[in-house]
């Protein structure tokens, strides 16, 4: 839908040149070619808060960060050991680390925050007093002396979690995110490789056209205005008060091709 949209805006604004004389509607083909072209590849600035259109460049990274986010999550589990906690017992408090804020306001919440909990449990006969492998926010609120549930190695019972199920769900929901990246980043690619096709039909016809122009013929400086007047026109470039797509009037003279 975006790529037809943007299609049919190109198609109509090149409709006002095609009536004129030939050197103007071969400017015209090849000035909003070229355009297609670059914003196909790596995008231009549209009106919408001035923020980049991501080309068929920026959709490849997008590909790759989403499949890294599906990926991701098993690695993540398997460097953290995750998997291994099988095993459950009761420990008891014995501190907790300050909240870590992944922004510069300090004046969050501790819900905001991440802590980690160092406790004391026992393993067939054996004490143990060990820091959690991960920080979690639900351990901000926790206090020295408490009793706590965690989830210890059975093989190596010094390694333990505290909210476990927080942890596996933040994993559960990185594939997710992933996936909704590479459709959306997929479907940008598609958009951007028809624009960039589009653009290329239009540049080499223009180009054709050029051909038979008469000797002399410079269609430069029309093509470098259209191509002005169409990037107002579409994606907002330039002048703000002046998105017309109707094209001004020109005039060829006959120059140096």
């Amino acid at each position: 839908m975006l790529y037809r949209n943007l299609k049919n805006q190109a198609q109509q604004f090149l409709g006002n040149y095609k009536s004129k004389n030939p050197a103007t509607f071969a400017a015209a083909q090849q000035a909003i070619g070229g355009l297609l072209i670059l914003d196909g590849f790596i995008g231009i600035d549209n009106p919408f808060g001035g923020k980049k259109r991501s080309g068929i460049f920026g959709s490849l990274i997008g590909i790759f960060i989403g499949v890294v986010f599906i990926a991701g999550s098993g690695f993540i589990g398997s460097v953290m050991g995750i998997n291994k906690l099988t095993a459950t017992s009761t420990a008891t408090v014995v501190s907790v680390s300050q909240p870590s804020y992944t922004s510069t306001d300090n004046t969050n919440s501790s819900n905001s925050g991440s802590c980690t909990v160092q406790a004391k449990y026992s393993v067939s006969g054996k004490e143990y007093s060990q820091t959690a492998k991960s920080g979690s926010s639900s351990a901000c609120s926790l206090a020295q002396g408490q009793t706590i549930n965690i989830n210890y190695d059975p093989n190596s019972p010094g390694a333990f979690a505290y909210d476990l199920d927080s942890a596996k769900t933040a994993l559960k929901i990185l594939p997710i995110i992933g996936l909704l990246v590479v459709v959306s980043s997929l479907v940008t690619f598609a958009i951007r490789l028809f624009s960039i096709i589009f653009g290329w039909k239009l540049l080499k016809s223009g180009r054709a056209l050029a051909k038979t122009l008469p000797a002399g013929t410079n269609i430069s400086t029309i093509k470098g205005e259209i191509s002005q007047n169409f990037a107002k026109s579409v994606f907002g470039m330039g002048d703000n008060d002046n998105h017309s797509a109707t094209p001004k009037p020109h005039s060829m003279k006959k120059q140096q091709k």
